[in-house]
């Protein structure tokens, strides 16, 4: 059987990289004795396969042949017919029951023992062993059921073991110096007996004489590890270092990121602040001459048209988001406000007076244009409110009520002086068509009295 083993373990496992663990010489039961193997084998890689093959003889020739291959997983029950008694008659319940009878019951035990402890091993006891004889089981695993996971298959497993090419070699130049290596086998493994107790004994001497080496190498490794001690050590406290290190410099990293934030925001306010006092900063000199500038000279007019356009170019600034909201900006648009009523009641009351004075006006009168019996000319007067021209526009763009008081008033007055004008030209024309000489009708129209024209024009102020 040990031949044919090796045989099948050669020519059919080996080439699928498999180990032949167990064999059984069997037929099928109630059937012609046709015989076949069956053979317990497992894959040599991982993950490890467990399968049950049944391999037959050529009919042709002397060799064999796989016929059919079970995986253990499939395999459900194992029935050995008979406990008690000796039986080589078994059944193996795959899809399907199958029936076998082994050659002899040893044979028939150890396949069933080798299937047992597989099944301990790969399939965590998943197969039914059915009459079955325990003390079978107990003798497969001497040392218990837990052992037969881990200890008992690995013997199975490690039962064949097939020699490499070197191994073969070394043993056909043993057996090539030995002329009874195969005539007298017991004396050829005396003669290796002996020299490997030669080995031995040189082995131990050898060990024994290395026992100083050994000593030393053993101090050296004592002293290696300390000195990993100590590295290990000095590694630590190195580390709680870069620890400190490195939370210094997150506090760094972080007080880096508030200096810049704050940095940042102290620019921001630097230009609002900037735009502010450049947009909302009105001269001193301009201030004055809204308040207390000569509106009758050409340089107090010049003045303060510049103060009024430079007071309207504040209060239109566009402002930013926000800026509505600060205190000093409100009193600031607030001060503009006062200056432009201020101011614009004070235009309005000079050039009342300059209207009521241009309308009472007699030093142009009739009588001085009477050889040419022609209306008096008022470009002195013209030129004198042309200064005002500015003025009056921003006026207008500012408080559209006064400027239309105002040039309701200068209709009001011109208008009057006109009346007054055309009447003298008519009278004195009259005259000269009469012929009338004398020195009173010829000025028919005489200047009023002071009282009248200050009553006039305190009257425009109530």
């Amino acid at each position: 059987m040990t031949a044919i083993k090796h045989a099948l373990q050669r020519d059919i496992f080996t080439p699928n990289d498999e180990r032949l663990l167990s064999i059984v010489n069997v037929c099928k039961a109630g059937k012609k004795k046709k015989n076949c193997f069956l053979c317990a084998t497992v894959t040599t890689e991982r993950p490890v396969q467990v399968k049950v093959v049944k391999v037959k003889k050529s009919d042709k020739g002397d060799f064999y042949k796989r016929q059919i291959a079970w995986t253990l997983r499939d395999l459900a029950v194992v029935d050995a017919k008979d406990a008690i008694k000796e039986n080589p008659e078994f059944d193996l319940h795959f899809e399907k029951i199958y029936k076998w009878v082994a050659s002899s019951t040893a044979e028939k035990n150890a396949f069933i023992s080798c299937i047992w402890k597989l099944n301990q091993r790969y399939l965590r006891k998943k197969i039914d062993f059915v009459n079955v004889s325990s003390q079978l089981l107990e003798e497969s695993v001497p040392s218990g059921e837990n052992q037969s996971v881990t200890g008992g298959d690995e013997e199975a497993v490690d039962e064949y073991q097939e020699l490499n090419a070197r191994e073969e070699q070394d043993i056909e130049i043993m057996m090539e110096g030995c002329e009874y290596a195969i005539s007298n086998a017991e004396a050829f493994a005396e003669r290796l007996s002996r020299e490997l107790q030669v080995l031995d004994g040189a082995n131990i001497q050898s060990i024994m004489a290395s026992e100083k080496q050994v000593n030393i190498l053993m101090k050296l490794l004592d002293d290696a590890l300390k000195e990993v001690d100590q590295i290990e050590l000095k590694l630590s406290s190195y580390e709680e270092m870069l620890q400190s290190v490195k939370e210094q410099m997150d506090q760094i990293s972080e007080s880096n990121h508030l200096i810049h934030l704050s940095n940042t925001n102290n620019v921001k306010l630097l230009s609002e602040i900037e735009f502010l006092v450049n947009h909302l900063d009105l001269a001193k000199g301009h201030i004055k001459a809204l308040q207390e500038g000569d509106l009758a000279s050409s340089r107090g007019i010049e003045a303060c048209t510049n103060a009024a356009d430079a007071l309207l170019q504040c209060m239109n600034v566009a402002l930013r988001p926000g800026h509505d909201m600060l205190l000093a900006v409100k009193q600031q648009q607030q001060r503009f406000s006062d200056l432009r009523e201020h101011f614009a009641r004070r235009l309005a009351s000079h050039l009342n007076n300059v209207f009521v004075q241009q309308g009472h006006d007699q030093s142009s009168t009739l009588a001085q244009h009477s050889v040419e019996l022609t209306l008096p000319n008022h470009h002195p007067f013209h030129r004198d409110l042309l200064r005002y021209a500015k003025l009056m526009e921003w006026l207008k763009s500012t408080d559209y009520g006064k400027y239309e008081g105002l040039t309701k008033n200068y209709m009001d007055y011109l208008s009057r002086l006109y009346e007054r004008e055309i009447k003298d030209f008519f009278e004195v024309a009259k005259i000269k068509m009469t012929g009338t000489t004398k020195e009173s009708k010829k000025f028919a129209t005489l200047p009023r009295k002071e009282s009248a024209v200050k009553q006039e024009t305190e009257s425009e102020y109530a």
